[in-house]
């Protein structure tokens, strides 16, 4: 692969200015005049937003899908456990072990429990996504009398790629 041509590995040679140093980490260029590497800095720019609002709608249709497949993935992982269990005999081995302690008859049911596991995973989800959409809710609230939350973002700043004949630092 050349150096010279990817763009990943082509930085000006720009000074950046102190506030640019703290923030950017140091990126690595190979120096053609040596054999050593030299390092270079990342130009960035820091920028403040505010979030003042979250649409409670949004909210209720990225968690309904999310708590959906979660309750399909913890069924479906239920299911395959208690099979494995059963295949494997341990299901009996804690069924006699429960009957040692005094049971006269100790049974797990799969059938009932797989029953019981799938309501209560359906009042779950909707629970818990009715949780989320009351949370935003009381978060646009809060917002309203606070102002809302300031979030610092630090943006790469784009740098025109190149040549080696033009690079300053290649000669």
């Amino acid at each position: 692969m050349s150096e010279g041509r990817d763009p990943l590995f082509i930085v000006p040679a720009v000074e950046p200015d102190d506030e640019e140093r703290q923030l950017a980490p140091p990126r690595v260029k190979p120096n053609r005049k040596s054999t050593g590497l030299r390092f270079e800095r990342r130009r960035v720019r820091r920028t403040t937003r505010i979030v003042r609002h979250i649409d409670p709608w949004s909210v209720f249709r990225v968690t309904i899908v999310f708590h959906f497949v979660l309750y399909l993935t913890l069924l479906l992982t239920g299911v395959l456990l208690w099979n494995v269990a059963n295949a494997t005999g341990t299901v009996d081995n804690v069924e006699r072990f429960m009957e040692s302690f005094g049971w006269e008859s100790f049974q797990f049911k799969g059938g009932e429990i797989f029953h019981q596991a799938w309501i209560l995973g359906l009042f779950a989800v909707v629970g818990l996504t009715g949780l989320a959409v009351l949370m935003a809710t009381i978060f646009n609230l809060i917002t309203d009398l606070v102002g809302g939350v300031r979030v610092t973002i630090l943006e790469e700043i784009p740098t025109p790629a190149t040549s080696p004949a033009t690079d300053p630092s290649a000669v």
